[in-house]
């Protein structure tokens, strides 16, 4: 049994990303919360930039950075509330919408070094750098608010970074959890 740990990003934290936590217990992973000591990483958003340097992980997976230079965090953030409120119009409900706001401003306020980061972090690649000896995988969703598809034009300087790209928007992983569990179970192979 693979050991995970999950580092949330900026808005984000286990009560958003609860069925994703569920679904990688379904499938043998053990979750642990010492990042250093896990097998694998999965890092989302903010997180990305927070992971220690030194830990014993063989792979990390890292989804949507907020890498997009010259585009305000604010701007990002109203794009990603439009997706949001396009998605309680389509019949998710307006209690679901509440709640998942509500969470995301406690999580913001929880983790100020987090706020600090996406600030300091948004423009470069630099986290990339302390993990040049990881195998990398970083993922990027096709209609992310906060990741620039010119991203992958960068990593092209990452000998250790694969690139790829899975159809949804920013948290996307926390309502369809399946394809990233199918992307670490193909890597464990």
């Amino acid at each position: 049994m693979k050991s995970v740990a999950v580092v949330e990003g900026w808005a984000g934290g286990p009560k958003l990303s609860g069925l994703f936590t569920k679904a990688l217990q379904n499938n043998n992973f053990q979750l642990v919360k010492d990042i250093r000591s896990a097998d694998i990483i999965f890092a989302h958003s903010t997180g990305c930039y927070l992971l220690p340097r030194y830990n014993q992980a063989k792979l990390l997976l890292l989804v949507d950075p907020p890498y997009w230079p010259g585009r305000s965090i604010a701007g990002r953030w109203l794009d990603l509330m439009k997706t949001d409120w396009s998605l309680l119009k389509s019949g998710a409900g307006a209690n679901s919408f509440i709640s998942k706001k509500l969470w995301e401003l406690y999580y913001i306020f929880a983790k100020p070094s987090f706020s600090w980061s996406v600030l300091k972090n948004q423009s470069h690649l630099d986290f990339l750098e302390k993990h040049r000896d990881k195998k990398i995988i970083l993922l990027r969703n096709q209609t992310d608010q906060f990741c620039s598809p010119k991203i992958a034009d960068e990593l092209k300087n990452y000998k250790n970074v694969n690139y790829l790209e899975f159809p949804g928007d920013h948290e996307n992983y926390y309502i369809n959890p399946q394809p990233y569990i199918d992307l670490l179970l193909k890597e464990l192979k």
